[in-house]
């Protein structure tokens, strides 16, 4: 009869290491761990441009406001002379002197 490992001890107000499915494969192929999770991905170039990665639709759009649904999120860019340069399936593009970038649910 095989006995039963037992699982590590825990201590008190210690987080588990746990190791989600899609964060294994990320790091096993060796790519962001947003390409197999639902994480939304922003890069900035400074305050003139931001991509975006994850968004699943415009909520609002105006040259000082652009607001974007992320799922379980809202992002929010305010500005000026703000645009969408580019939109193609959950990517997008947006140009513009940006001053705020803020999240909310």
């Amino acid at each position: 009869m095989r006995k039963k490992r037992a699982a590590p001890r825990q201590e008190p107000g210690e987080k588990a290491n746990a190791v989600t499915a899609p964060e294994r494969l990320a790091q096993m192929l060796d790519v962001p761990q947003n390409v197999f999770t639902a994480f939304s991905q922003i890069c900035l170039s400074g305050n003139r441009e931001a991509v975006l990665d994850g968004c699943q639709g415009v909520l609002e759009y105006e040259p000082e406001l652009i607001r974007l649904n992320l799922g379980d999120m809202i992002l929010q860019f305010t500005g000026r002379n703000l645009q969408i340069k580019c939109m193609t399936g959950e990517n997008v593009i947006i140009e513009g002197y940006i001053l705020t970038v803020s999240f909310s649910t």
